[in-house]
């Protein structure tokens, strides 16, 4: 079903730059402040890239992209590869996890296919954004984040074998170190593209991009009377991991309500009673370690001074909140249950204003997201439980989608450590 292969990717030259100056996370998980140090960090900085700060974005990444191959500050491989990555970071209960999976080019294919499932709607704007920057540079920068099922682990067989090498990138990078191998056997490669042949791949993150390379590929296609579609623009630069890895963790994205007429934060509570068990926490802390232990439907509600842990009175009630045409999967969402029943129905906030964050934000960090809460930036906040990855797979694998914002796999993926050229 998914047809992964190997491609000539581009990275630094490493006798020419420092990586741990020149990288990113993703485009779209950098605040303007952050945009401005990854400028100043270097003249070289994958930013001027991905997300330039130029009156033209777009031509000047194409024309940055041009100099830096020209100056052989960027290298392209010599032959197609696979490349190992391995992630390891310090998670919030400061375990050592590593999370493992590999690079490779994905045949696009469109998503009613089945083979490629999304689990998040994708926005216009955004789209557009990044088509307009592929159709200027012919160029993959970043990788959509993959995910496919194997319980058996067949390719970590290679993948350890590969990780007794020497790798060919180790850099330390917002607390994560990132280590890379390139996978230039043809026997390995082989493997990896055949045990891939039967998969479903889940995008993880990078559904907007996945998008964008669709439509790059039609615009190419349409372009090219001698298309054949085998060409570099018929693929898609992608990280592939398994659901069953143990190093694959999701972390929750917390909600914020912010500039709602007349809001008052004890008459939503309320109003939750009516549907909710709602208990009053000392603390933050207490309301982190009661809202963690229970298991589906059920959130932390902060106002200035005040802490609840709000959870329906039983499962069952979920039918009688949500709307009846709704798919049991996503009814299975605490995400679906908030953004529906308390933000849609309560607060009376729209699908379409949710979508463009008039009154509603999100929020990574549980302490950021009380501290906006306590100095009065937001109005109030929903602290989430992460979104189980059974729960991700189920919604996906039967064609729904997800409200915005419902998983955080962590850590992001980093931009510049390789490139897919689509020429």
């Amino acid at each position: 079903m998914a047809n992964i292969q190997p491609f000539k990717g581009i990275r630094y030259n490493q006798s020419k730059v420092q990586l741990e100056k020149v990288i990113a996370p993703p485009y779209d998980v950098i605040s303007p402040e952050q945009q401005n140090g990854f400028y100043e960090a270097s003249p070289q900085n994958v930013i001027r890239l991905i997300l330039g700060r130029e009156e033209d974005r777009y031509a000047s990444a194409a024309q940055h992209l041009k100099n830096w191959l020209d100056e052989d500050v960027l290298l392209i491989e010599e032959k197609p590869s696979l490349y190992l990555l391995t992630q390891t970071f310090i998670d919030n209960e400061k375990n050592t996890i590593t999370r493992k999976g590999f690079i490779g080019a994905c045949e696009l294919i469109e998503l009613d296919k089945g083979v490629v499932l999304p689990h998040e709607k994708t926005l216009s704007k955004p789209k557009a954004d990044r088509f307009n920057l592929m159709k200027a540079t012919q160029a993959n920068f970043s990788q959509i984040f993959g995910l496919y099922g194997d319980p058996d682990h067949h390719i970590d067989d290679v993948a350890n074998n590969i990780m007794k090498q020497e790798p060919i990138i180790s850099v330390d990078f917002e607390g994560v170190k990132n280590v890379l191998w390139k996978i230039e056997r043809t026997e390995d490669i082989e493997f990896i593209s055949g045990a891939m042949a039967d998969k479903q791949i889940l995008i993880a993150d990078g559904h907007h991009r996945y998008e964008t390379a669709l439509a790059y590929r039609d615009l190419r296609k349409n372009d090219n009377p001698e298309h054949t579609g085998k060409e570099p623009y018929n693929y898609v630069m992608m990280f592939f991991a398994n659901m069953y890895d143990p190093g694959l963790v999701i972390y929750p994205t917390h909600r914020v309500l912010h500039g709602l007429q007349n809001f008052d934060a004890s008459a939503l509570l309320d109003e939750l009673k009516k549907s909710y068990t709602v208990e009053t926490m000392g603390s933050p802390s207490e309301l982190r370690k009661k809202l963690a232990a229970v298991e589906r439907y059920a959130f932390g509600y902060v106002s200035p001074g005040s802490y609840h842990l709000v959870y329906l009175k039983h499962p069952d009630a979920a039918q009688e909140v949500l709307p009846a045409g709704m798919p049991a999967e996503v009814k299975a969402l605490d995400v679906a249950l908030l953004h529906t029943h308390i933000i849609g129905t309560i607060l009376n906030i729209s699908v379409e204003a949710q979508e463009q964050k008039l009154y509603l934000d999100y929020v990574k960090d549980f302490d950021e997201t009380v501290d906006a809460v306590e100095n009065k930036r937001v109005q109030a906040a929903f602290l989430m439980n992460p979104t189980p990855i059974d729960q991700v797979r189920s919604v996906a694998g039967a064609g729904y989608t997800m409200p915005q914002k419902s998983t955080y796999f962590f850590p992001k993926l980093v931009s510049g450590l390789v490139m897919n050229p689509l020429w």
